[in-house]
């Protein structure tokens, strides 16, 4: 017995030896093409559009090979799965409410799990659902008028803006040259519509009637104190009237014959 045992060692090992060998698990993860359908929404009068996309783990003692072939044999029953599931979500929300419809459906698909043949499947549907055409007409041309009333408002602003900074140079401006009676003329020469020959001689003709209107004045005022005999004002008065056209740059008339300002050598 110990001899037949020693001249075929082989055959006593193979007793113990495996005839498959032991696979460790696996974990994978697909991602499907989305797919489309229509569901009803509350009352059936309009549709929901739905967009649709299964995400996939596989875990188990499998090859990738046999996981996807565990997921592919899930596939049609699990679509089955969201459709209904969606349908009878869909039905119990207006059709112009898609995105609490939508927020519900994913919270009620999201990480389903299944345990079969010793393989653990977990599928996520991730879905969009979108109104029906005529609800996203109506709502778009909502929001158009919002957006162009919006636009119009924000416009204003920003013309009171520019009329409020410009109402504050024009002041700054004006107070300038609130005090300089030359202003006028150089402000026609800056808008280019006059000519500086003209803008001069229009300068020149308005200092001469201002002086004009000037030396009337004096000159009443003149009478009017020496009527009254009042020698010392209507001496200071001329030495003003004097300096006043000297300094305007105006030629100064010489005294009327017989005024108590004649010069005795020049007579």
């Amino acid at each position: 017995m110990t001899s037949e045992l020693t001249r075929r060692p082989g055959r006593f090992r193979s007793w113990f030896r495996p005839t498959e060998e032991v696979i460790q698990p696996v974990r994978i993860h697909r991602i499907d093409l989305p797919f489309t359908f229509h569901t009803p929404a509350q009352t059936d009068a309009m549709p929901f559009f739905v967009t649709a996309r299964l995400q996939w783990t596989a875990f188990g003692p499998q090859p990738e090979s046999a996981l996807e072939k565990e997921i592919g044999r899930h596939r049609e029953r699990w679509r089955n799965f969201v459709d209904d599931t969606i349908r009878g979500i869909a039905r119990t929300y207006p059709p112009h409410h898609a995105e609490e419809a939508e927020t519900e459906v994913n919270r009620r698909l999201n990480g389903l799990r299944v345990f079969e043949g010793g393989v653990q499947i977990d599928c996520t549907a991730v879905c969009r659902l979108t109104p029906a055409q005529p609800i996203l007409d109506q709502r778009q041309a909502a929001w158009l008028t919002r957006i162009r009333l919006e636009d119009a408002a924000e416009q204003m602003r920003r013309d009171i803006a520019s009329m409020r900074e410009l109402r504050r140079l024009w002041r700054d401006f004006l107070n300038e040259g609130l005090d300089d009676w030359l202003t006028p003329y150089a402000v026609r020469l800056a808008e280019g519509g006059a000519g500086i020959a003209e803008t001069t001689e229009r300068l020149l003709e308005d200092r001469r009637s201002e002086a004009e209107r000037l030396l009337d004045v004096i000159k009443n005022i003149i009478d009017a104190q020496q009527a009254a005999d009042v020698y010392e004002f209507t001496v200071r008065s001329e030495t003003v009237m004097r300096k006043t056209l000297e300094m305007m740059g105006l030629p100064v008339p010489d005294p009327v014959p017989g005024s108590i300002f004649n010069d005795p050598a020049k007579d």
